[in-house]
Parts: structure tokens; C-alpha cells; sequence
């Protein structure tokens, strides 16, 4: 866009002010109505994780071998004085138990669909066949009975598995009513030795002390039944979460107290069936203080709700102080006609409809989700770049009506010609403004869409989105500052010439006091030249003066022109320049190696949220991780020796990562080989009556012969042994899982198969033969999500099956991501090496973490495409100066990288919250390159303007102009408005906004400022200047023949 075309867009916005804006309105308007169709994308699966990624496709599979993984819900107990209260004690198992059995009993009918009771029967998770719902806890240690809890004489020995209850001895011991094992590190926080508790058996386990008593609930989950998701969503809201928010604030105020409180009531608050217990009142002497904390599946979508609400106050606040400081540094505040908050008005209401506009566009055409980060962040991005550019395009035309006699008011009695002339040369006043400035305008935007437009391409959804927000809201408000702003200049000029009042333009002044004369205009010279195209005077080309109608602007531009610019242009100023620079790069490379991955739990949420306490007493009493498992696919042949001796190798590899892995891993095969080498010893008990196990085929199949080599010496044993035949392998192993855990077998053998019942998908006769898979089911109820299959089906093969096992207390974001790529690591390794069949490793917490083993290359990736589109916008629209193109790309490269060291000193200062390295970060760092265009480019514009108009003589001469011109507007429209707005933020309920938003774009404030007011001044002046155009500095410069001296 030439300087001639900039110049007919000033004037067809002067001559038509009114339609221009009308027109910018109403397109702006028409953009967006696409936000009729705006959907806002809360599910943090759906934000963070690419569909087409590793984790989602292994997440889809286990799905589709399994079910979808459960809902959880979980309790925390734990002592408010954490260091010294154990409680393995009766009291406060007491009330644990309370609450358990106030949700387990809860029945409450559903708002949403009518004639459905919500209960925990109704969605709860079975693992075995016929039996209740697993819930993990340490009530049950006694089958989840009070009485037997009550009446124990001897609680420690019990939760170590030496029992002295005579009834709690006619079972297992450590089984919970459904026969599942109780795991201790499940169910219980802050675990230590009880060493003052006598233990009768010194081989046993030890008993324990306690800090913390966890409850878990597992519930079905089936995503793509809508109305049963909105069912468990209303039990977990209005009985889960309800119960336990109200023993929450029943052991806050008085602990222990439960017993008379835990009903739930209906949609008219009437109590429903009851929840209170039975358990009578507790003994005072025995109660401590204790706190519940809790988390349901939904809470992670509340909490964004909640945290939208909190951070949408902040967001207002900051857009009123922002308006107010534009309002103020715009105009004389204390003057009705020149104060200019309408003008304010008008830029904000620009950057709104901007924003609205692209979001309308993005949701309509584009069919892009929006995400909270885009709602926070593109808006402060949008005001930063759109309040910069006001700033710039007033200053400049103030200063040309300052030239051109038009400051002041009129008296209001010219003639026509006289209006006539003051329209023509507000024309050419407005121009000029646009010939001046707007190229600089057009270049930074495009360098920022472009930038922005790289993000695109990344995998992470929410970056994706906020990066096509980002470009075209920056798109539309490059747009609507050209024409809509530049028009409303032209309205607000003329209503200061007609001494018209600020928001009120139909009441006049009628009494002006010593107006102020204007400067005679200077006469040009001779040596200033025209801009291409354009019809302004030379005076237009000079160096800007201290006149401004706004105070505080004038007060930044005599800093700028007669302090801070010969300051700079010291050589010591400039060694002192260079040199922090070098610091903080030097900085930025040490401190990025030290960055963590990933984002802490507790840092998401509110800091008033419930969640923020569960994450804290997670992570600090966390004893066992999540549920974690390796599927096993690809119809692995079981029955091959070599298979098998390759699945105890994975066992074994997996044993040695102790570190993340909790022992020990369950595997059905493992346990189903023991099953068979007993089938001897099994026999005999059979057949004396003495065990109900059932019966299995005496002779070996062939992989329980000594392990043949090879496929031909596995034929050989075929033809001269006496082994069952492989056909009968699967049904058999059927059978297995059948072995019910309330059975002899079980109980006294340990051959517990009905526990594998889940992690089995079985290839049956009808699949050979075209139909579906059945699995396994564990529950037959009519919410569950899969299908139970019949006695009488006959397995011929397996299709998928899965080992099991727990992981290590996740205490930090390292451990999660650590575990992710060991896990990942050893079971690729293995597959690569397998005879047949291919392993993964699943857990819920795998699809969040995967970005993590990429998400730094894709941070450099995406940092270094946009600052090579920076390079070349800013050549290509820019005087095609390779040199000056090569020094912005230089500096906003510099500040990009100075906010990791940046990062990396808060760190330090406050490590309690520390900034890591993720999807969050990585959007602020692409934000980073977007502000460093808009700090660095309008001076680098102005240099070029002063070599073309041969405005100086040296660089330093040159870098002098462009500070002149340019540097008031970028620390008033930039530095301090993001100052007032970012300073808003410190205040923020969010961790996340007061930790990512606070502190880094704080930190691109100052960078900026440090960059492009500082940096590329000194760089300009020392190698800028083009051969043709004169002598640079640098020379001078490194032969320390510069003077320190003002001259």
C-alpha cells in the first residue's frame, strides 16, 4: 500500500467522516452476528489435546476394547494438625464412615428426567459380576459395616491384615465386601509406622499411622450418552457434592458432628429418604480436629465456570482503567471541549467490535471453538495493539494541525470559503497523518497476522484457536483504526473548531478565555522532500515538537526529545545498552534450561474453590497415584510359548520402573499360569470335596512344555506329546474369570479370576464370522456402558486384554510427565522386539501430558516461522531494507527469549508459584512476538522516514527523528496503558491469571520498552544507516572517538 493510496484513504475518511463511520459500524456489526453461533469449549480434553495425537488414539482404543474410563469421586479426611494427628483411630473412621454411607444411601428423583431416581446403584462401577459397587475406602477393612467397625477390638491389627475380629476372620483378610483387596496406599494418606502399636505376628504387615483417610467412588462413564452424562452429572452435583460440602462445613465449625445433617434434599428442598446414620453419637474424648476436602469428575468444568465469573470482574476493571487512562492522555481532562472521551470511547468500542468480529467470523465460517484463554487474552492483545495505534495516529495528527493553524477553536463566524478551507486542510492534515504513520500501521498488523497465523499450525486446539482469534481480530482492527478512527479524528477536530463539549456536541462554549495563539507556521526548506504520492508541505516531514493537545503526552514527548534521547545516544549509554542485553540473554539460556514442564493442578483453579484445597491434600498426602494399565492388542496368540515368555519380560522391564510404578502389576495371565500349575494339587482337593475350583484339562498345552524355540519344535511337541489341544486354550481362560471371588478358590487359593472378568475382550464365534465383539461387562445395569455377554458364549481368541497396576504418588509435574514417556518408552521398546502384538500404556492423565514431549519444539517452532514472517513483512512493506527488516526481527527474537529468563527470576523470587513451560505459555510467548512488532517497528519506520526525507545526516541524527516522532506514542499507548491494565491482574482471584498473565506480560511491557525504546535506537544508530545515505556511528563507536557530551 503505496504513500498515494494512504493518502486518498485520509482523504475519502475526512470528506465523509459520518458515512465512513457508519459504515465501519455497521460492517463491524454484520462480522458479528457470526457470534450467534459462538460456542465456548470448556472441556479441558477438548482444549488441550489434539484429536489426532498419540495419547487420543490409544485413549480411543482402550475405549473402544473396554469402556471409557470411569468418573471418579474422591473424599480427603486429614488432621488440621497434619503433623501430629493419626487417624487410624475409631473416632474419625466413625465419621468416614458417616459420610460413606450418607452418599451410598442417598436417593434423590432427578430434576431433568422425570420418574429417574438418582443413586449410586444407578451408575456405579462393578467390577465383579453380581456384587456391589466398588468403593475404595477404609471402611472397608469392615465391609462397609459400622457395627463390625464399632465393635473391633483392635482397629490397627485389622488395617494390617490380623484381624482379632471373629467375624471379619470368616473372610480374606484386607477383602472388601465385594472381595476386592484393599490397597493400603489407596486408602490411606501420609502413611507411616505405627511403632507404638505391639504387633503379634512379626512377619506381617506393620500397623499403620495415618494422616489422611481417602474415599473413592468410581463411576461408569458412557461420553456419548447424553442424557445418562447429565444424570451423573446432576447424583455428583446435587448428592455427592452437596453431602460433601455440608460435612465439610459440619467438621469446620464443630468436628465429628455429622449425625444429624447428611439428608439430601429434592428440587423443592423438601429431604428426600435419608442419609443420616445410625451410628449414635461419638465419644468427645476421642474426637480431633479433621477437615474434608473433595473432588467430583465435574468439578474440573465448575471450576472454569467459577474461575470465568472471578476473572471477568478483573477483565472489566482492567478495560475501565485503560479507558480512563486513554480517555485522560488523549485529551486535557479538565477541559470539556478538549477533553476527548468520546474519542476513548470510540478506540475502545473499535477494539470491542474487533474483537467481537473475529470471534464472529472464527465461529461462523471458520467453525472454531472458542476457549477461555482466547476470551482473556486476545482482548488485552487487541486493546495493547489498537490503544498504541490511536496514540500514534492523534499524536501525528495534532502535530500537523499544529503546522497547519488548526489547534485552536474557530470564533465560529467565518464564512463558507472559510469552512470550505478548514475542511480542505483538515484533508490534507489527515493525509499527511496516514502517509506518515500508517505505513508503519499496516506493517506491524500484517507482521502480526502472519505471526499469529503460524500458531495455527500447531496441534494443541486452544493455541490453534487463540491464534486464528488473535490474527483476525488483528486484521480487524488494523481496518476499522484506518478508516473508522481516522474519520472520527476528522468529527472530533471539527467539534473542537466549533467549541462544540465532549460527549455533548450540541451545547457550544460560548465564553473562551485567552485562547491560545497558534505557532506561526515554519517556512520548509529546501532540502526536505515530498512523500511519494502525496500533496503535503515539506514541514510535514519534520522532526515532531513538544505542541500536543494532551498534557500527559506533552509531558513523555519533552522527556523523550530532550532527556532520554541524548542520553541514549551516548557512547556509554550505548555500551551500557548493549551490555544489559547481553545480560539478559545470557539470562534467558541459563534460565531456560530450568524451566518445568506442564501446569500445577492447583494453579488452574480458583484459589476460593473447593478444588484448590482437594489438589493441595492430593499432592501432600498422596500415598498411591492413578489407575494406570497396558493394553495388550493386535490379537496376540497366547498360546505361543514365545508370546508368553516376551509378556513376563514386559512384566519384568515394567517392575524396574519403581519409580513411577507401583507393585504389584496385576495380570491375568500370570495369574491364570498359576492357576494351571496347581491343576494337579487342584484335582485332588476336588475331588475330596475340599475346594470348588473348577475343573481344567490335566495335560499341557504345549506352551507349558519345555519352551520350544521355534515354530517347527513347537509342531514337534504337537505330534509327540500328550498336550491339550490350543482350541481349548480360550474357553478355558474363559472359564478362569469365572472363578468367583466369595469362593473357596478365591479365599482359601488365592485364584481370584473373576477379578480379570473386566480386562479380558474375548474374540467369540460370531466375530469370526462377521459379527462384533462381545466383552466382558461387569454390570448388567441398564446405564452401563457395555453389553454383559451370556454363560453360553464360547471364546475362540483375544481380542485385547489389559495389565493393571497403580502408579506412584504424582507430587509434582515432573513425575507426570516423566511417567508418560518411561511408561511410553518401555512399551514401545518391547513391542519393537515382540513376536507378535503391540503394548501401550493407558492412564486418564496420558492424553494432558503427551504435548509435554513436544510442546517445547513446538514453542521454537512456532517462535521462529513468525518472526520469519516478521522479517518479511517488514522487508517487503517496509523500504525492502534487509538491514532494517533483520534488526526488528533481531530485537522482538531478543524480547521473546528474555521473557524465559524473565520467567525464570520469578521462578526464583517466588517459587511457591512458579511459571512453567506449556500450552499457556507458549500462547503468551507468540503474544510476546505480536507486542515486540507493534514496540519495535514504528520506530524502525520513522528511521527510514528520516533517511528518505534526508532529515538527518548521521544514524544517530536518524534514530533521534524516530524517537521524536514515534517514542511518546509507543510508552503512552503501549508501556503505560498495558501498565494500567496488566497492574489490574496482580489482584486476580486465579493463580493462573496473577502467575502466566500478571507476570509475563508485565514482563513484556518492560522487555518492550527495553527493545525497541532502548536496544533498537542503539542499533539503529550504530549499523542502521544505509552506505548511500551517510555515515553510521559504529566506526566512531568502537575507535571511542564519540564524545560523552551533549553538543
Amino acid at each position: 500500500m503505496g504513500a498515494a493510496a494512504f493518502y486518498r484513504l485520509g482523504k475519502l475518511c475526512s470528506r465523509a467522516p459520518a458515512r465512513v463511520s457508519l459504515a465501519a459500524l455497521l460492517c463491524s456489526l454484520a462480522l458479528c452476528l457470526g457470534l450467534l453461533r459462538v460456542r465456548v469449549q470448556t472441556d479441558p480434553q477438548a482444549l488441550w489435546v489434539p484429536p489426532t495425537s498419540t495419547a487420543a488414539r490409544e485413549q480411543a482404543r482402550f475405549n473402544a476394547l473396554f469402556h471409557p474410563f470411569f468418573r471418579v469421586q474422591q473424599l480427603i479426611f486429614y488432621g488440621a494438625d497434619s503433623a501430629a494427628t493419626d487417624l487410624v483411630q475409631r473416632a474419625p473412621l466413625l465419621t468416614l464412615a458417616e459420610v460413606e454411607t450418607a452418599i451410598r444411601d442417598a436417593r434423590v428423583p432427578s430434576t431433568r428426567v422425570p420418574g429417574v431416581t438418582l443413586a449410586l446403584d444407578a451408575f456405579c462401577y462393578r467390577p465383579i459380576r453380581g456384587k456391589g459397587c466398588l468403593v475404595t475406602s477404609p471402611f472397608q477393612y469392615w465391609l462397609g459395616n459400622a457395627t463390625l467397625l464399632r465393635g473391633d477390638p483392635d482397629i490397627k491389627l485389622t488395617t494390617a491384615c490380623q484381624t482379632t475380629d471373629e467375624a471379619l476372620k470368616q473372610r480374606a483378610p484386607c477383602m472388601d465386601q465385594n472381595g476386592v483387596p484393599v490397597m493400603r496406599s489407596v486408602v490411606f494418606g501420609g502413611l507411616s509406622r505405627d511403632a507404638c502399636h505391639a504387633n503379634p505376628d512379626p512377619c506381617g504387615e506393620p500397623t499403620p499411622q495415618a494422616k489422611a483417610l481417602l474415599v473413592t467412588f468410581l463411576l461408569l462413564s458412557d461420553p456419548a450418552n447424553a442424557t445418562y452424562t447429565a444424570l451423573v452429572e446432576e447424583w455428583e452435583q446435587r448428592v455427592f457434592l452437596a453431602i460433601a460440602q455440608r460435612a465439610s462445613d459440619a467438621l469446620r465449625d464443630e468436628p465429628f458432628a455429622l449425625a444429624t445433617n447428611l439428608s439430601v434434599a429434592d428440587a423443592a428442598g423438601t429431604p428426600t429418604v435419608s442419609s443420616e446414620s445410625s451410628l449414635g453419637p461419638l465419644d468427645a474424648g476421642s474426637q480431633a480436629d479433621m477437615k474434608l476436602t473433595f473432588m467430583a469428575q465435574r468439578s474440573i468444568a465448575d471450576s472454569l465456570v467459577v474461575q470465568t465469573s472471578q476473572n471477568a470482574f478483573v477483565v472489566v476493571v482492567s478495560y475501565v482503567v485503560m479507558f480512563a487512562y486513554v480517555s485522560m492522555s488523549l485529551g486535557r481532562f479538565r477541559d470539556p471541549v478538549h477533553s476527548r472521551f468520546g474519542l476513548g470511547v470510540t478506540g475502545i468500542v473499535i477494539v470491542l467490535l474487533s474483537l467481537g468480529a473475529a470471534m464472529g467470523v472464527s465461529s461462523a465460517l471458520l467453525r472454531v471453538e472458542v476457549t477461555m484463554i482466547t476470551l482473556e487474552v486476545v482482548p488485552f492483545l487487541i486493546l495493547a495493539i489498537g490503544v498504541d495505534n490511536m496514540f500514534i495516529l492523534t499524536n501525528e495528527f495534532d502535530r500537523l494541525k499544529v503546522l497547519r493553524g488548526l489547534a485552536g477553536s474557530s470564533s465560529g463566524s467565518g464564512s463558507g470559503s472559510d469552512r470550505a478551507t478548514e475542511a480542505l486542510m483538515l484533508e490534507r492534515v489527515l493525509g499527511e497523518t496516514l502517509v506518515n504513520v500508517g505505513p508503519s500501521i499496516v506493517v506491524a498488523a500484517v507482521a502480526e497476522c502472519l505471526a499469529f497465523a503460524v500458531g495455527v499450525l500447531t496441534r494443541i486446539p486452544a493455541l490453534a484457536s487463540f491464534c486464528t482469534v488473535a490474527a483476525l481480530a488483528v486484521l480487524a482492527d488494523v481496518a476499522l483504526q484506518l478508516t473508522w478512527f481516522t474519520a472520527a479524528l476528522v468529527l472530533d477536530a471539527k467539534r473542537v473548531r466549533a467549541r462544540r463539549y465532549d460527549l455533548w456536541p450540541f451545547m457550544r462554549q460560548t465564553l473562551v478565555l485567552a485562547p491560545p495563539k497558534p505557532k506561526p507556521k515554519p517556512k520548509p526548506t529546501n532540502s526536505s522532500k515530498r512523500a511519494l504520492g502525496s500533496r503535503p508541505d515539506d514541514e510535514s516531514a519534520r522532526p515532531a515538537t513538544t505542541s500536543s493537545s494532551s498534557s500527559s503526552a506533552g509531558v513523555i514527548q519533552t522527556f523523550v526529545v530532550k532527556t532520554y534521547t541524548p542520553w541514549l545516544m551516548k557512547r556509554s549509554s550505548k555500551v551500557l545498552v548493549l551490555l544489559a542485553a547481553g545480560l539478559m540473554l545470557a539470562l534467558s539460556v541459563v534460565g531456560y534450561r530450568h524451566l518445568p514442564l506442564g501446569l500445577e493442578q492447583d494453579m488452574a483453579v480458583p484459589t476460593d474453590f473447593y478444588l484448590h484445597e482437594y489438589f493441595q491434600a492430593q499432592t501432600r498426602f498422596g500415598e498411591a497415584g492413578p489407575l494406570a494399565y497396558i493394553v495388550l492388542e493386535d490379537a496376540m496368540n497366547y498360546t505361543d510359548g514365545r508370546v508368553q515368555a516376551d509378556l513376563n519380560r514386559l512384566l519384568d522391564e515394567l517392575a524396574r520402573l519403581d519409580a513411577y510404578i507401583q507393585l504389584p502389576i496385576f495380570s491375568w495371565l500370570h495369574t491364570f499360569n498359576q492357576w494351571r500349575q496347581m491343576r494337579f494339587f487342584l484335582r485332588d482337593k476336588i475331588a475330596a470335596g475340599q475346594c470348588d475350583c473348577p475343573e481344567q484339562p490335566m495335560a499341557p498345552f504345549a506352551y507349558e512344555l519345555l519352551a520350544p524355540t521355534s515354530s517347527s519344535s513347537r509342531r514337534h511337541a504337537h505330534a509327540h506329546a500328550d498336550v491339550t489341544p490350543d482350541a481349548l486354550f480360550y474357553p478355558l481362560v474363559q472359564n478362569f474369570t469365572r472363578i468367583l471371588i466369595d469362593s473357596q478358590c478365591c479365599q482359601q487359593f488365592g485364584l481370584c479370576g473373576a477379578q480379570y472378568e473386566t480386562d479380558i475382550v474375548f474374540t467369540t464365534a460370531a466375530d469370526t464370522s462377521g459379527g462384533s465383539v462381545a466383552s466382558v461387562s461387569p454390570t448388567t445395569t441398564a446405564t452401563a456402558t457395555t453389553p454383559a455377554t451370556t454363560a453360553t458364549t464360547i471364546a475362540t481368541g483375544i481380542k485385547g486384554s489389559r495389565l493393571r497396576f497403580q502408579v506412584n504418588a504424582m507430587t509434582n509435574q515432573t513425575m507426570f510427565v516423566n511417567s508418560y514417556f518411561y511408561l511410553h518408552q518401555a512399551t514401545r521398546a518391547w513391542s519393537a522386539r515382540a513376536v507378535s502384538g503391540r503394548a501401550f500404556p493407558y492412564a486418564l492423565y496420558f492424553v494432558y501430558y503427551e504435548q509435554y514431549t513436544y510442546i517445547q519444539g513446538v514453542a521454537l517452532q512456532s517462535v521462529l516461522l513468525a518472526l520469519a514472517v516478521v522479517f518479511g513483512a517488514v522487508f517487503l512493506l517496509l523500504e525492502r531494507d534487509a538491514r532494517l527488516s533483520a534488526l526488528v526481527a533481531l530485537c522482538v527474537l531478543l524480547l521473546t527469549l528474555s521473557q524465559l529468563g524473565v520467567v525464570f527470576a520469578w521462578n526464583q523470587l517466588a517459587p511457591a508459584a512458579t511459571t512453567s513451560v506449556n500450552a499457556v505459555s507458549v500462547v503468551n510467548l507468540l503474544a510476546s512476538v505480536g507486542l515486540g512488532v507493534e514496540f519495535c517497528v514504528h520506530v524502525a519506520h520513522q528511521f527510514a522516514f528520516s533517511q528518505r526525507h534526508r532529515l538527518g545526516v548521521t544514524a544517530s541524527d536518524h534514530t533521534a527523528h524516530a524517537l521524536a516522532r514515534v517514542g511518546a506514542s509507543v510508552v503512552a499507548g503501549i508501556a503505560l496503558t498495558k501498565v494500567c491494565g496488566i497492574g489490574v491482574l496482580a489482584f486476580a482471584p486465579s493463580m493462573l491469571f496473577r502467575v502466566y498473565f500478571f507476570r509475563m506480560y508485565m514482563g513484556v511491557v518492560v522487555l518492550g520498552a527495553f527493545y525497541g525504546l532502548a536496544l533498537l535506537p542503539v542499533l539503529l544508530s550504530l549499523v542502521g544507516q544505509r552506505r548511500a545515505s551517510g555515515p553510521d556511528d559504529l566506526s566512531s563507536f568502537l575507535l571511542s572517538e564519540e564524545r560523552d557530551d551533549d553538543e
